[in-house]
């Protein structure tokens, strides 16, 4: 069998409908156009690869079109997830309640050094901080202190005070389940 050169706008004209075919049972239903003009190349590429004594070209081109729509379907997957999760760390980023805006800029809630949990923050953000946890005990405090403000974890927070795990993990479970019985909106 030998190879029919055809021009490139009889052969799109003639062969379009495969790459549509292709799409919709993909489903693909967003960006229909890239997703065309990239079934159009792979088509194309099919055809000129063509190698008459491995098989129909209709069935080559079919399996290249879709192979190259899958490619290019997953591709805008993983680009459509990691952006979705830029977006949600900027927000977290954002709203995170380990910052404080001042003169509009974004300031971390600095932490002064050991000993006392009265003099655990800066001056400037102690009422925050006895906002928070005006209920809870100087464990709890040194926890909240460490955990929530500075975002250690609690082996280094046991580290720390030299203290067992389980005894931070007590002090986090008492301190969360006293923080939650707040209401925050009269506060």
């Amino acid at each position: 069998m030998t190879k029919k050169k055809w021009e490139l706008e009889d052969f799109i004209e003639q062969n379009q409908r495969r790459v549509y075919y292709q799409m919709a049972r993909l489903q693909i239903d967003e960006e229909k156009e890239e997703h065309f003009q990239e079934g159009l190349v792979a088509m194309w590429r099919a055809y000129e690869n063509y190698q008459p004594d491995k098989g129909p070209l209709a069935t080559y081109m079919n399996f290249q079109i879709r192979n190259r729509l899958v490619d290019i379907f997953r591709k805008s997957m993983v680009e459509k997830k990691y952006f979705e999760q830029f977006d949600y760390e900027k927000k977290v980023e954002a709203k995170s309640g380990n910052y404080s805006r001042a003169n509009g800029k974004k300031v971390s809630m600095e932490v002064q050094g050991g000993g006392d949990p009265q003099e655990m923050v800066d001056h400037k953000n102690e009422s925050v901080f006895y906002k928070f946890t005006f209920l809870l005990t100087e464990k709890q405090k040194i926890w909240f202190r460490y955990a929530i403000i500075e975002g250690l974890s609690n082996p280094e927070i046991a580290e720390r005070e030299k203290v067992s795990l389980e005894a931070v993990k007590s002090w986090a479970k008492s301190a969360k389940k006293k923080l939650r019985q707040i209401d925050w909106d009269k506060e």
